[in-house]
């Protein structure tokens, strides 16, 4: 494990005489500052490793990129017990199509049990960010004034905590530390917010707002524990 470096697959993989090492997990997302910034925060909080998770914010600006990226990178190297596809419903034309084919993502030689499981946020990531701080659940759709569903949200958010007050795509630094604490419960509402959606017939995948950040969140807190354990 010590001797793992680098942040791409290639570089990390476990090698033959090793393949009893510690669980890995692959996180590919669509944005590349917001998401990977809060997930590598996240990992360097659990006290997790690039070389046991490893996060790539270079799958494109369409839910479809990140699917075929994966696709590419499991290709390259398929030894990860957890493989997440982080992207955004908002306005994309490709979602629907990305759900279908991450479905059907089945790399040669991958671990047994391997899960690929896609974690969209409707309308995108930063309703992840606002189930910290509140567990209201009204839709999202384009503004009066054309503005994207997600820039809905983030007027939302800015409003929602003085900590988003000067929010930034870009960074969590400014934040993070802060909601922190309210992790376990942005979890129950994400959790929440899913089965409300099912509770009202929306479609699988389709319930405004609502995201599945916390599965990934879940995963890797569980990977810590283990890891904690195993030390």
């Amino acid at each position: 494990m010590g001797n793992r470096r680098g942040k791409s697959p290639r570089d990390t993989r476990r090698s033959p005489a090793h393949l009893e090492e510690r669980e890995r997990a692959m996180i590919v997302t669509e944005g590349s500052k917001t998401e990977p910034e809060y997930f590598r925060r996240l990992i360097r909080e659990l006290g997790l490793t690039t070389a046991s998770v490893t996060i790539s914010g270079d799958g494109g600006s369409a839910p479809i990129s990140v699917v075929k990226y994966a696709k590419d990178l499991l290709a390259d190297d398929p030894d990860f017990e957890h493989v997440f596809l982080v992207f955004d419903r908002d306005r994309h034309n490709t979602y629907d199509a990305a759900i279908t084919k991450s479905k059907a993502l089945k790399p040669r030689k991958a671990p047994k049990g391997q899960a690929i499981v896609a974690i969209p946020s409707i309308p995108s990531f930063e309703i992840w960010y606002r189930f910290h701080v509140s567990g209201e659940r009204r839709p999202y759709a384009t503004g009066e004034g054309g503005g994207s569903p997600t820039q809905e949200l983030i007027q939302d958010l800015k409003a929602s905590h003085d900590c988003f007050a000067a929010y930034d795509k870009a960074t969590c630094d400014a934040f993070y530390d802060e909601i922190r604490p309210m992790r376990d419960q942005a979890c129950t509402r994400a959790d929440k917010a899913l089965e409300e959606a099912f509770n009202e017939g929306q479609p699988l995948f389709q319930g405004n707002p609502s995201t599945r950040v916390h599965l990934v969140v879940r995963t890797l807190q569980d990977m810590a524990r283990k890891q904690e354990a195993e030390n």
